[in-house]
């Protein structure tokens, strides 16, 4: 999921669909719409904005990680 979803959120961002860094809300129906073709049924605006958490906190953690390390940063 997190894959297409990425994918769905650098197509609606290259559109101009996130303002202000917000999405809007043809943004996150687009996204669904996205994930729904996917394959990934019973979605909701919810889901998305929670796996965009995760998503977040992940590539924080990845960023600490290798800032610390020579050669990485």
């Amino acid at each position: 999921m997190d894959l297409w979803l990425l994918l769905a959120m650098v197509d609606e961002a290259q559109m101009g669909n996130k303002v202000d860094g917000s999405w809007t809300s043809q943004a996150y129906n687009n996204i669904l719409d996205h994930l729904h073709e996917s394959g990934l049924v019973g979605l909701n605006k919810n889901n998305i904005k929670n796996n965009q958490k995760v998503c977040k906190d992940k590539s924080r953690e990845v960023h600490d990680l290798f800032s610390r390390l020579s050669g990485f940063a």
